[in-house]
Order: C-alpha cells, then structure tokens, then sequence
C-alpha cells in the first residue's frame, strides 16, 4: 500500500472519531421493528363544529294517506243569500262522511258564508266565458263576486310567500299583473308528498307580509277589484308541487264544505270514454227545485284533475238531499238521480249511450301529483 494512501486512511478515521462524519445506520424493515415499543402517539387536530343552516321539509305523505288540518272553531252561523251582509261564521267541517280515503278537504271558505249563488257558472275551474263571444277560455281558479272590502282570510294554516302586485313575474313594481294585489300562501301541510299553496287575487289591500305566519281563518286582506278584472270578485286557486299557475287543482275539491252539505263530482264523458269538455250540465234538487248549471271543464297541464277522481266538473256546497243530473247528448237529455251526503263526495261517470255509472274509481298506483 502507498504512502499516500495510507495518510489518507489515517486522516478519514481521525475525523469519524472526532464525530465530524455520521456513520449511516440501517432501515429497518417494519417486519423486523419491535411490536413490543409503542408508537409515538399524534396530537388529533379538533376542526371546529358547524352548526347546519335550519331546514324546512316537507312531511311526506304517502298514498292513500289521508292528513288533514284541524279546523279552527268558528261560532256556528246561518246560510246567508248573496244580497244579505256576509259576516265570517259559517263554519266548513272535515268530512264525516268521506266515500273514499283520497278526500282532501283540508281548507276552508276563505270568505263569509260561501254561498253557491255568489259563483257565476262561468267563472268556475277550468271554463271562462269571455264577454261578448262564444268562446271560453280556462280559467284556474274559483271566482266569487263580492263588493269590494270584504274581509278574505287564510283558508289554512302556513307562511306568507306573496303579498303585494306582480306575483306572476315575482316583482312588485309589476302593477299591470292580471292578479293585480294578491296573496299567496305556501301551507304547513302537503298531500300526496306534495306541497300545497292557496292564492288569493284581485285584492284592494292585504294586511300580512312575506314571512309571517298565519292560522286557518286569519283576516289576510280585503276583497277588491284590481288587476285583470271586471267587477269586485275574489279570485282563489289551489296549487300543489309547483307554485306556478300551471299547478293548479280545483278549489271546490280542496274546500271542506259547510256544515249539511256536499260535493258532486263527475266524470262526464261518451261511450268511447273521451271527455266530453265544455259540456252544459244541470243539477236540479228534487226537494226544493232549485236548479244548478255548470260546464265540464278543460283539462290540460294547467287545468289538472284530481289523480284520483279524474273529474272535469264538480259542484260543491249543495245541501244534502236528492238531487236530478241532466246531461243532453245526442238530442237526448241523459238523466239520473243522486244523493247528496253531507260532508262528502258524491262521484258519477257519465259514459254517453251506457247511461250512468256511480262506482268509485279505482284506487290509483301513484306517488305524488301527477305532471
């Protein structure tokens, strides 16, 4: 071995024990670490909680549940005519008599001792006679002439969501909206899985904002003439699962009549099963003769029929008793008689040549308001 090369073997062990140089160890292979020596432990890092924004759901109803709210108890009143001062009394019950588990009864009149003389056969769900001509148009509401200043009241209990002009454009500075001062009210209750709001339009003034709460039979506002209107009336629609004027059910359906009366619901429709739509029918009760008329309505996706009745006429507060259906087809007038039980639905189908049919429909296999 060289000189030189044995220097620099003497310089390099001088260094390593003077500590200078680090000696690399081994790795151990984690198959050869001692299992009997603990880890060292971590410090757990805390992130702070958050506490979730409050959510509002929607009870789920399932079909054929039936869920409605109590109704408030109003003193007991008397059936007033149109032309007598209304005051608010006339109390609508939950049906007692209900034919089948898909009633849905959960509102109340709106406005004083309804009567069913304050409602123009014109002006009803789905059909519109627009004046001067012959032809209707579908109208999504229920219209009830009145004079203007009548106090209007929550039908059920729930939420303000609209009270002022321009709820069809959602803007109140929109003072041209056909509903002119409308309120709209998003209820606490749903049927069928569905939500459900009421409207009220054509208001002179409303005493409620967006966000409050109110209780079945509330004074809300006041009865008026504004908007797309040509007399004093109150306008009121039912909506469910969307709240747009596309969603639209028939109120008479959704409004729990008063007390000893009842509802009549047809299907009125021919031999081959099509409806037969705007058709004159009549309704005469065989105790007192007074007679009823009304048209078979539209039924399209804005006019929608109950998922269950798939009616396209019907014709609510009738007191109980027994009553004439007359419905003229072929040259002929087709005639039944039917009675009306009070609280409930008295259901028909009409089918043309094959006469009357007064079973109740088939329980239907649907979740939620049909599209």
């Amino acid at each position: 071995m060289s000189a030189a090369r044995l220097l620099r073997l003497a310089a390099l062990a001088a260094l390593t024990l003077a500590g200078c140089v680090a000696t690399p160890q081994p790795t151990a292979s984690p198959a050869a670490a001692d299992t009997n020596t603990p880890l060292p432990t971590q410090t757990e890092i805390v992130l702070p909680s958050a506490t979730p924004p409050p959510t509002s759901t929607l009870p789920v109803l399932e079909w054929p549940t039936y869920i409605a709210p109590t109704l408030a108890p109003f003193p007991l009143g008397q059936l007033q005519e149109p032309t007598q001062p209304a005051t608010y009394g006339f109390p609508a019950i939950q049906a007692p008599v209900a034919l089948s588990p898909f009633d849905h009864f959960y509102f109340t009149f709106p406005i004083a001792n309804a009567h069913l003389g304050l409602y123009s056969p014109s002006q009803r769900y789905g059909v519109r006679q627009e004046a001067g001509t012959n032809r209707r148009e579908p109208h999504v509401g229920l219209d009830v002439g009145l004079d203007s200043g009548t106090p209007v009241r929550a039908a059920g209990d729930g939420t303000i969501v609209w009270a002022s002009y321009g709820q069809t454009y959602n803007s109140p500075y929109f003072l041209d909206d056909p509903y002119g001062i409308s309120i709209v009210i998003r209820h606490n209750f749903g049927y069928n899985g569905e939500r459900i709001w009421t409207v009220y339009a054509h208001l002179s003034s409303v005493s409620v904002e967006v966000g409050q709460r109110v209780q079945q039979g509330e004074l809300i506002g006041l009865t008026g003439n504004t908007g797309l209107s040509t007399g004093p009336h109150l306008h009121f629609e039912v909506r469910a699962g969307t709240n747009n004027t596309n969603f639209t059910y028939n109120p008479e359906l959704w409004l729990a009549p008063p007390e000893g009366h009842g509802v009549l619901v047809g299907r009125v429709g021919n031999e081959r099963n099509q409806l037969l739509l705007n058709w004159l029918t009549e309704v005469r009760s065989l105790d007192t003769g007074q007679l009823w008329t009304n048209y078979t309505y539209f039924t399209s996706f804005r006019v929608r029929s109950d998922p269950y009745y798939k009616e396209n006429l019907v014709l609510t507060n009738l007191p109980a008793g027994r009553y004439e259906v007359a419905i003229p087809l072929y040259s002929i007038w087709w005639r039944t008689e039917v009675e009306i039980k009070p609280g409930a639905v008295t259901y028909f189908h009409f089918m043309g040549r094959d006469g009357y049919s007064f079973d109740l429909p088939a329980e239907p296999p649907l979740v939620g308001m049909p599209d």
